[in-house]
């Protein structure tokens, strides 16, 4: 008996640790006014739907051209983009 609650404990410890790399949804209107701008600024035919928090607290901000081109700029928390692609 307490070997398998021992197993459910690990188990479950396991898996919280896991999801922890993971990148989250957020909502556009929850992402902060510094990144948004610095994305819009770096990107101004794109019309963002979609961005993504990393772990490392960067925001992948998505979005697409009139052309449908699907661009990503990656903003920190700062205002500073680090990546386009």
């Amino acid at each position: 008996m307490r070997r398998l609650l021992f197993l459910r404990m690990f188990i479950c410890a396991c898996s919280q640790k896991l999801g922890e790399g993971r990148k989250q949804i957020i909502p556009l209107d929850q992402v902060p006014p510094a990144v948004m701008k610095a994305a819009q600024e770096r990107l101004p035919e794109v019309k963002f739907d979609s961005a993504l928090k990393t772990p490392d607290g960067l925001y992948e901000v998505r979005g697409k051209t009139k052309t449908g081109k699907i661009q990503e700029a990656e903003v920190n928390a700062a205002g500073e983009v680090v990546l386009v692609e």
